[in-house]
Parts: structure tokens; C-alpha cells; sequence
């Protein structure tokens, strides 16, 4: 991705059936395999560079018009959780076309004792590592997309947390996103490759979002909605969508969300790439408390 690339590039509808494309310069991918990773439902036998379609996960990308990211409940981090002394366990997540298809899957990597950290006062200073994999119907997972937020002295306003997106198949950085400071609302900054401020993720203030103070299953508290603009034109260019599963996800994992990611007007399929980064960080950053945790603790001390 070259410095100042504009994501907002005219999409041609693609006709039924017809095969994306590389785009020219585009590296193919590796056909590296995560045995360590396995997607469940998803075969281990290798295979080539692209999948039996010719799609990388770039060129898969590349057709969507939007994706949905669900968070996979863990049952030890939830029985944990229900009793006060809640052990975070790796974040995993189902990335699905709009037709329900698995395409990806994100596995946490963060080791056990850093994730701990996630919890209490040292939350905005913890590490966390995660791997996207590409999961292609029928064949071996190929890495995809790494995301890296190196442990740092986080305080207010100062050295505030940064993650950069590293495209696995060449092993470079394709971008980055920060977590501002900011005052009653929730933004993120989207970076090209070389550290230049290109999208700002913009989830107003939270006063005029109740999901992200009182989440609840139905109604308004079940959605939080966070407009993608371009910096340049100051315009909304693509969407995220926090959503709380079902009642039963409230009830037993309130730590687990939906995200539905629409891209609009953005058709490079590296810029896609950190919107689907950025909403796992959104996750780790913001909608990873367990309100089942924080009233169990409360009752112990009662």
C-alpha cells in the first residue's frame, strides 16, 4: 500500500460467478499452513498458493461487500467469570461472508500470563497478539493477517495503544490503528503503511449510544454503530456494527459480541483487511469486560 492511498475507489459489481482478479503488483500468497490454528471444520492436507477457486484471502476480500465477526464463547473463561475469579483465555473469532460461509478465522496468541493483564488497571498497557487465517472451503488454513500491540507504559493521554496489520503472505506491514484520547466517545485512527492518519473510525459520543454503557439483547442497547469517514473528505465511507448475540449469550457470556463490518465504499482489499483488524481490536479494547465477573467479585465482598 502506497503513503496516502485513498480506500474510497469506485466498486464494479461483480457478475454471478465471475473469479476476482489479483490486482497488479499484488504478491501471491504462500499457502503457508497453521496446523497450530485449525479452524474448526476446517482440513489440515496441503495445499497450494491459492485455493482451488485462484483466491488469496486478499482476493476474497477483494468481492465482499461486508462481513460479519463473531467472538466464540469460552466455556472455562465464562464458569471462571461466574464465580469472581475470571481466567482470560485466548479471544477467537468467525469471520463469515453474508451468506453464513466461514472464510476466515481469528486465534489469539498472547501468551497466558500477558493476557491476564488485559484485566484491571494494567488494561491499556497489555500486549496481545493475534493471526487471522484464511480458511477456504475444503482446503488447508493459510496465514493471513498478524496483529501485534507490543506491551507499553500507557497513561491518559500518553503513548496511547497502537496496533499494526502485517500481511503474513510478504511479511509487511500493510497499516496500523491507534486509540486516542478522547473525551465521552469512542474513535479509532486507521494508518496506511507508513503511519498516516487515512480513516477515523467514529463511534460519537457514548452518551447518544446506550449499547455502550447498558448493553442489553433487544432494543437500542443492542447495537452500537461506528461510522468509518475518510479523513481527507470528511466523509462516511463504510460502517461497524457492535451487536449482543441473543439473550442467552447476555445472560451466561456477556463478553462475547457480533460485529458486522459493511464496507461500502471502500474496495481495497488491504484496506478491508484493517477494518476486519480493527474490529478484533475494537473488541480486546472496549467489549471485552465480563459483567458476570464484576458482580460475582461484588457479592464476595459482601
Amino acid at each position: 500500500m502506497q503513503p496516502g492511498a485513498d480506500p474510497r475507489t469506485l466498486r464494479q459489481p461483480m457478475a454471478a460467478g465471475m473469479v476476482p482478479t489479483m490486482a497488479p503488483g499484488m504478491m501471491p500468497a504462500m499457502g503457508l499452513l497453521a496446523h497450530q490454528a485449525m479452524a474448526p471444520g476446517q482440513m489440515g492436507m496441503a495445499c497450494g498458493p491459492h485455493s482451488p477457486y485462484g483466491l488469496t484471502g486478499m482476493d476474497m476480500l477483494r468481492g465482499l461487500n461486508a462481513i460479519e465477526v463473531q467472538e466464540q464463547a469460552n466455556f472455562m473463561q465464562e464458569f471462571t467469570a461466574m464465580i469472581g475469579l475470571e481466567i482470560e483465555m485466548a479471544n477467537k473469532y468467525r469471520v463469515l461472508d453474508q451468506a453464513g460461509n466461514q472464510l476466515y478465522y481469528a486465534v489469539e496468541r498472547t501468551s497466558c500470563c500477558k493476557r491476564q493483564l488485559q484485566q484491571g488497571c494494567c488494561h491499556d498497557c497489555a500486549p496481545w497478539e493475534v493471526d487471522v487465517l484464511y480458511t477456504p472451503p475444503g482446503e488447508a488454513n493459510q496465514l493471513f493477517l498478524a496483529m501485534r500491540r507490543p506491551c507499553q507504559l500507557t497513561c491518559c493521554c500518553i503513548n496511547r495503544p497502537v496496533a499494526d496489520v502485517i500481511d503474513q503472505t510478504t511479511n509487511q506491514k500493510i497499516g496500523s490503528f491507534r486509540d486516542p484520547c478522547t473525551c465521552c466517545s469512542l474513535k479509532f485512527h486507521i494508518r496506511d503503511a507508513s503511519d498516516n492518519d487515512v480513516l477515523l473510525v467514529d463511534g460519537g459520543c457514548c452518551c447518544c449510544q446506550p449499547g455502550i454503557w447498558c448493553p442489553l439483547p433487544c432494543g437500542p442497547c443492542a447495537e452500537v454503530v461506528f461510522d468509518v469517514k475518510d479523513m481527507t473528505h470528511h466523509g462516511k465511507i463504510a460502517e461497524v456494527k457492535k451487536r449482543v448475540p441473543s439473550c442467552c449469550t447476555w445472560l451466561f457470556a456477556p463478553d462475547v459480541d457480533n460485529y458486522h463490518v459493511s464496507f461500502g465504499e471502500v474496495s481495497n482489499p488491504q484496506w478491508k483487511a484493517i477494518l476486519l483488524a480493527l474490529t478484533i481490536f475494537m473488541d480486546f479494547r472496549y467489549f471485552n469486560t465480563n459483567r458476570n465477573n464484576e458482580e460475582a467479585r461484588q457479592a464476595w465482598r459482601q
